[in-house]
């Protein structure tokens, strides 16, 4: 009987040739990415840990797009499969950063952002070209990123258990592999998701009553970290993402789905409820106790609407190019020299690259996002549960990114852009 869990399995069908190089590179990427976060931060804060630290990501998309060209004749990868709509918005995104660029107040920093950027686009283009001419690898990325989150969790904990008594350790910054509490958030949301709309897929439904247990145990614990951390954008982009697909599409047995993810998410909160509070930034009640110990809206949000307030005047002041990525921190006094991004994607695009760049970013993906949902819509005999899970996982880091930092960051750029390519993989394998 098939295991989810089978991670012998999934090598040794890997080395068979079930998958080529870029993919068997690709997955061994994403099971050991949240792992070796963990193990390199906070303790390498210089030198060649740190370094690593900060460039793990750009380098993994940068080697699979490398591979995609160096085998591109080998196994047919079409690099020029862009809808035209999606192309011309990539040159109105780069017309807007070159003319930006002048105007940075912190050039360094705001082209080090802009060149991720550019190239988490180019692995978006690699993995479609990659997915068109082996679509049965989307359940095998899935099933990476749930491995990985198996793997990194005991070593997270372990961690954490070892450092968290030291004078200087601080629970908002130095948790194990993440920059900031939230950052943590972020990669819970993703796994969540994943758990929460796993059960639609047949080799979860065909696994053992074992494995079950195990899966449903990870997604509650996953959910009382959540709750436990504080983290209100994540639980509720998770929340909201899992439900409206549930009954948006009513797959088969989606009642049963539904009522498994709400029990589980009840009785994590309960228990995380009762776990202690390290500082200010977590527990579940962390949101409550702001409403009723203030008026202020912007308390309650963070501080969030002064954020935004400023940020949305600064657009207005560099309406049509923005100022460039990352410059956050440097001009906008409500971020204290700490945040990179305002914790909105709208504003964010808007102040980095204007209404042409900017605009064109946030029209593609609104339409990506659109377009994927009606052809799910009209055209089911195109869609599978391996289309909705990993729908599941990109609509959850898109809309928690209303709120925070999901689309600037690395990580969470490089989950979404895994699930959305996953969810528009034509003819993913077999439910």
């Amino acid at each position: 009987m098939a295991s989810l869990l089978n991670i012998k399995h999934l090598l040794l069908d890997a080395k068979q040739g079930d998958l080529p190089p870029a993919g068997v590179f690709l997955c061994s990427a994403i099971l050991a990415i949240p792992a070796l976060q963990v193990l390199l931060y906070p303790d390498m804060t210089t030198g060649g840990g740190y370094v690593l630290y900060n460039i793990l990501i750009t380098l993994v998309e940068f080697i699979f797009c490398l591979l995609i060209i160096l085998k591109r004749r080998t196994y047919g990868y079409n690099l020029n499969h862009l809808p035209l709509l999606l192309a011309g918005a990539f040159m109105l995104w780069f017309l807007a950063v070159v003319l930006s660029i002048p105007d940075m107040p912190l050039q360094a920093g705001g082209l080090i952002v802009t060149i991720r950027f550019a190239i988490h686009f180019c692995f978006f283009i690699a993995l479609g070209s990659f997915l068109v001419q082996h679509p049965s690898a989307a359940q095998r990325l899935l099933l990476s990123l749930l491995i990985s989150g198996i793997i990194m969790l005991p070593l997270f904990w372990a961690r954490l258990y070892l450092t968290y008594d030291q004078p200087d350790f601080d629970w908002t910054w130095s948790l194990p592999g993440f920059t900031n509490v939230r950052h943590l958030d972020y990669f819970l949301g993703a796994l969540v998701s994943l758990l929460g709309l796993l059960p639609l897929i047949r080799l979860f439904q065909d696994s053992t009553r074992t494995l079950h247990v195990t899966l449903t145990l990870l997604l509650a614990l996953c959910w009382g970290m959540i709750f436990w951390s504080g983290g209100r954008g994540s639980a509720v982009a998770a929340f909201l993402s899992v439900t409206t697909l549930l009954l948006f599409f009513r797959p088969e047995g989606w009642r049963k789905v539904a009522l498994y993810n709400l029990s589980i998410l009840f009785i994590a909160a309960v228990i995380s409820a009762f776990l202690p509070a390290p500082n200010g930034s977590y527990g579940i009640l962390r949101f409550m106790t702001k409403i009723t110990e203030t008026d202020s809206l912007d308390a309650f949000s963070a501080g969030r609407l002064a954020i935004w307030q400023q940020v949305y005047a600064v657009w207005l002041e560099n309406f049509w190019f923005g100022i460039g990525a990352g410059q956050t921190k440097t001009i906008i006094p409500a971020a204290s020299a700490t945040f990179g991004q305002p914790h909105n994607i709208i504003l964010q695009a808007l102040m980095s690259w204007g209404v042409i760049g900017g605009g064109a970013f946030l029209i593609t993906l609104f339409a990506g996002f659109w377009t994927r949902l009606r052809q799910f819509q009209c055209l089911p005999e195109h869609r599978n549960s391996i289309h909705i899970v990993a729908y599941g996982l990109a609509l959850t880091l898109a809309v928690n990114a209303l709120v925070d930092g999901t689309l600037y960051y690395p990580l969470p750029i490089f989950l979404f852009i895994i699930g959305f390519a996953c969810a528009i993989a034509p003819k993913a394998s077999s439910t």
